[in-house]
């Protein structure tokens, strides 16, 4: 058999291992280091055990220098080799070699036969298994054994004299084939071994890589189908923290993944600024519900969105979370809406006039109109207070109609018939509200020309509407309070008294409760004036009545023409306004646009505050600071500020129930400035 002939059969028989060892360079490196490591600690045991030998002794010990620096020049080109090319599988079995030549000399240095390190084979077979493969460890380890029989055969005929002087090795020959046959059966077991616990510990790992494998793909295929869903997905753990949160979701509620990761599910409601509780669905099996909240983009613009919700369980049965699934329908409940405001237009056209008059006082009174809940209680307390004669107390927001709740009370009574006198209190000067209220006698003052008889003996008999109550001095309040308690009145400058029989009716857009506490509204005439309360809503508020209200102002304006066409477009921006003016405003922007318009009211002809209104910020209580004007100095001003600083955190924290978030928005700051402040004060 040829040279190429073997080359070619050893080739087949090692292809896999030729192949690995190729595939395996940086197992190649790691053996030139550990040996290049245990050369070391050879060249110094050589070097220090050199000065305690004798002189022949050590003689022949520095004979060992020159395979240790050839066997160190072996591995410096080893490792230039790697450097410019692959390792081969004879590469890799002349490094092998050259272990087990390095091995053979460490045994031959320290004793031959009876060195104490015949046992540096057993870790050689074990790294080459794990290394490589199974059977380059076989060949190691026939390399090995050849070496240590060529080793002890030498020794023991002479040919290679021991380090310590003797000619021959005191073992006997028998002794040194056994333990030559013993050592190279520990290799080839060790080397079994070792190859079984590796395929075995390997077949585990591959499985566990395998898994993991599997395992990240479907997640990779869970979420692309997730993120391919126009629904948005949120799944929280049993604690209620968001772990996962598609791309769909995220659009929806208009929040980033990475900013709701981990975070609340409550906390994030509070974010959306959402009425809904999230939370609490949790403890449930299934649900839906709808939740709105202000978009982030537009103070104005609010989304709507529909949820369903499911518990999540484990393999155990027990609950490991829920998933939401949240839809946007902000479109379909704008169409709906619209839908709805033209359903009732098209009802109120096709009413005829006399339909209208003879409409339940429940939904019409006299120009009073609405059919929203609030507005509906309202006319039922109306209709039951109108035949007593009990004065009544209306509150409300300028524009609201307070007068017209007061015609109403007047017309439904028993004195409808008679006048109903209504004053603004606001408008008279404070010196003629006594002349103007009760009357005055002629030359009573400067330009009293004529007896007067005054608003109270004009409504007697009837009503007398008191507009803006709280605009009345103290001094006149006293006179007030008495003409009510003793049903009489006396003109300026008269000594005569006169009786009279008024129902008062009386209004304010201030708090009078207030007003009292702060003495400038007398305690007794308040409890005289509000013997029965009503609180007039304001029309953002019953905004679900705009579209009867838009239509009985038109139809006023129009003076008996056709009134112009309100299209949904314009019923948008009209019900999405907030009127800080109420009623009163609603009918000065359709003056306008009545004006403006042609037989269609377009948004282009309402006001700019209308199309684009402000948010208004709201005020909230506890942002003023009440400050000392008497300050007795020296003070520790950063002492003072810090106090302040952590009382308001304590506060927030402890009014938003411990969620940093919410109390971040409760100081107005965001949520790093606020965790800032907390790491200050180590709360």
């Amino acid at each position: 058999m040829s040279l190429g002939t073997e080359r070619a059969a050893l080739e087949r028989l090692f292809q896999v291992e030729l192949d690995s060892s190729i595939r395996k360079e940086p197992q190649v490196v790691w053996v030139i280091i550990a040996r290049l490591a245990l050369l070391s600690v050879a060249l110094l045991s050589v070097t220090a055990t050199s000065f305690f030998l004798s002189r022949e002794q050590a003689a022949r010990a520095e004979l060992l220098f020159l395979p240790l620096f050839g066997l160190f020049a072996f591995c410096g080109l080893s490792a230039i080799w790697l450097k410019f090319f692959r390792p081969s599988g004879w590469f890799t079995y002349t490094q092998l070699a050259a272990d087990v030549f390095l091995i053979t000399g460490i045994i031959y240095v320290t004793g031959g036969p009876g060195s104490p390190f015949l046992f540096l084979y057993l870790p050689l077979m074990m790294a080459t298994v794990i290394f490589f493969s199974r059977r380059v460890a076989l060949v190691s380890c026939g390399f090995s054994s050849i070496a240590y029989g060529a080793l002890c055969f030498a020794m023991s005929k002479g040919f290679l004299p021991p380090i310590d002087g003797t000619l021959v090795v005191p073992v006997p020959t028998g002794g040194l084939f056994l333990q030559w046959l013993g050592l190279t059966s520990a290799a080839i077991l060790v080397s079994v071994l070792t190859g079984f616990l590796t395929r075995k510990v390997t077949s585990h790992v591959e499985l566990f890589e395998r898994s993991q494998s599997h395992l990240r793909a479907l997640l990779s295929r869970q979420q692309q189908l997730f993120d391919g869903l126009p629904e948005g997905v949120l799944f929280t753990n049993q604690e209620g923290e968001i772990t996962y949160i598609n791309e769909a979701a995220e659009m929806i509620l208009e929040r980033r993944a990475r900013d709701v990761f981990e975070m609340r599910i409550d906390e994030l409601s509070y974010d959306l600024g959402c009425s809904c509780d999230l939370r609490s669905k949790m403890s449930q099996e299934s649900g839906s519900g709808e939740l709105s909240f202000s978009l982030g983009s537009d103070d104005n613009a609010v989304r709507k969105v529909e949820y369903q919700h499911r518990m999540l369980r484990g393999t155990d049965g027990e609950r490991i979370g829920t998933a939401f699934i949240f839809q946007d329908i902000t479109h379909l409940r704008s169409i709906e809406e619209q839908l709805a405001v033209q359903e009732r237009l098209a009802r109120l056209l096709v009413e005829g006039e006399e339909e209208r008059k003879s409409a339940p006082r429940k939904i019409r009174l006299d120009g009073f109109i609405g059919e929203s809940p609030v507005m509906l209680k309202m006319f039922a307390l109306i209709e039951r207070v109108a035949p007593s004669d009990a004065t009544v107390l209306i509150s409300g927001e300028s524009g609201t109609g307070k007068e017209l709740v007061a015609r109403a009370v007047h017309l439904g009574g028993n004195r409808s018939d008679s006048n109903f006198v209504p004053v603004n209190c606001g408008a008279i000067p404070d010196s003629l509200l006594e002349s103007e209220l009760f009357g005055h006698k002629k030359g009573s003052f400067t330009g009293a020309v004529s007896d007067h008889v005054g608003l109270f003996r004009q409504a007697d008999g009837g009503t007398i509407f008191l507009d803006e109550i709280g605009e009345l001095p103290l001094q006149m309040q006293a006179k007030l309070l008495r003409a009510i308690q003793e049903k009489q009145i006396r003109p300026v400058g008269s000594d005569v008294t006169y009786p009279i029989d008024v129902r008062i009716i009386a209004a304010t857009n201030r708090n009078l409760k207030d007003e009292v506490e702060a003495g400038r509204f007398r305690d007794d005439l308040f409890y005289r004036l509000n013997v029965i309360s009503m609180s007039l809503p304001p029309l953002r508020d019953r905004k679900e009545d705009i579209p009867l209200l838009v239509h009985s102002i038109l139809e006023r304006l129009s003076q008996g023409e056709r009134p112009p066409i309100v299209p949904p477009q314009t019923m948008q921006f009209l019900m999405r306004y907030s009127y800080p003016g109420n009623v009163r405003e609603l009918e000065n922007i359709l003056e306008r646009a009545v004006v403006l318009s042609g037989e269609a009211i377009l948004p282009e002809h309402l006001p700019e505050s209308v199309l684009k209104e402000p948010a208004p910020r709201e005020n909230r209580p506890g942002e003023t600071l009440i400050l000392e004007t008497d300050i007795d100095f020296p003070v520790n001003l950063d002492d003072l500020l810090n106090t302040i600083e952590k009382h308001y955190l304590v506060s927030a924290l402890s009014q938003s129930d411990g969620i940093k978030k919410k109390a971040a928005e409760l100081l107005g700051m965001n949520f790093r400035s606020f965790r800032y402040r907390l790491q200050k004060f180590d709360l």
